[in-house]
């Protein structure tokens, strides 16, 4: 299972932290959170940013 929070990639304000099986699935939860709640489309900068910040468990 992998997973995302936006507070590790410096959202401070924001609790929201989302898992999935796949790395796709994943950054499609957190592409749709990122531009519904934060008003943000992901670039492939801001992908590969957050993709250092996912972690495997």
């Amino acid at each position: 299972m992998l997973s995302f929070a936006c507070h590790d990639v410096g959202l401070l304000d924001c609790d929201c932290k989302v898992s999935a099986a796949t790395k796709d699935e994943l950054l499609a939860i957190v592409a749709d959170h990122a531009l519904k709640v934060h008003g943000v489309a992901l670039n492939g900068t801001l992908i590969d940013y957050a993709l250092t910040t996912v972690k495997s468990s």
